[in-house]
């Protein structure tokens, strides 16, 4: 079921300038001028906006020499660190992200978002770590018990991430991501029709949604049950044509189940959207020279 988790990648998209941002002061209504502080830091924002990020930074560099103690400074590291990180600078960002809590210790959107950039980058104990320290603050928060499952699941820590996911159902009985993804802690901790059951409802509730089907597909797969799995990859397949992991997956399914010319089509479509040459190889059921 490894294969499976090439669906269930599902970061959430960043809510730091929702948790973090305020209204700069601005000395309107006392008859005084915005600072060359709060001056920069808008033109700053305005630049991030229009996605001129170079003078975006310099501007919000600019603003920290202006004022090193101001209380805003942790929008403005915030704000650095989202730069750093869409341009490939991830140490960087993490410093800025560490500057930014130590102004603000414990804000959520900041945690979250530098959770998601040691996800990225590979660190899942620190991500795990920032998880854990929003949920002590707020024991309900979706997004982080989201991630904490996800992360306690390729641990496989499979009861811990069970109890997020059933927590995250218990809120939301439609959460399709906490479906899937308790679907597959269930498969992979050898409860066949409580998986089964699970990723049935889920494509029930999201019956246009390409995710379930294929998941439902590797499941079906491994019990070869190869007629319905190759019904669902052929549905995940044809709401999401360009999906490569839909596509290796099936070319998988075909090579195993001998159906090679079919096996040699799939893998052909992935190579075309992006797939490694590993990863069409190993599609294709062929070793990959190290």
């Amino acid at each position: 079921m490894k294969h499976l988790f090439l669906v269930l990648f599902f970061f959430l998209p960043s809510t730091l300038l929702s948790q973090v941002t305020a209204p700069l002061p601005d000395g309107r209504g006392k008859g005084v001028s915005p600072s060359s502080y709060q001056l920069l830091v808008r033109q700053a924002v305005t630049a991030m906006e229009d996605d001129s990020l170079q003078l975006a930074e310099r501007l919000f560099k600019q603003a920290l020499k202006e004022s090193p103690q101001a209380q805003g400074n942790v929008i403005v590291w915030s704000h650095l660190a989202s730069i750093a990180e869409r341009t490939g600078r991830e140490a960087e960002a993490l410093e800025d992200y560490r500057q930014a809590l130590a102004l603000a210790p414990g804000t959520m959107g900041l945690l979250l978002n530098r959770a998601s950039l040691y996800l990225k980058m590979g660190n899942e104990s620190r991500a795990l770590a920032d998880y854990n320290e929003v949920l002590d603050k707020s024991p309900d928060h979706a997004e982080a018990l989201l991630m904490r499952a996800y992360i306690r699941q390729r641990q496989h820590l499979l009861k811990d991430a069970r109890a997020d996911y059933q927590k995250l159902l218990q809120q939301d009985p439609t959460h399709e991501q906490a479906l899937l993804g308790l679907a597959l802690v269930n498969d992979n901790d050898r409860r066949p029709h409580e998986a089964m059951e699970t990723i049935t409802r889920a494509i029930d509730l999201y019956p246009t949604h390409a995710a379930g089907y294929a998941i439902r597909a590797g499941m079906e797969f491994d019990r070869k049950l190869y007629e319905l799995a190759e019904a669902d990859y052929g549905k995940a397949i044809e709401i999401e044509p360009e999906n490569v992991s839909f596509r290796l997956a099936r070319a998988n399914f075909y090579t195993k189940t001998k159906r090679k010319r079919l096996a040699r089509e799939d893998v052909r479509i992935a190579a075309r959207l992006g797939a490694s040459p590993a990863e069409v190889a190993g599609a294709a059921g062929l070793k990959v020279k190290k």
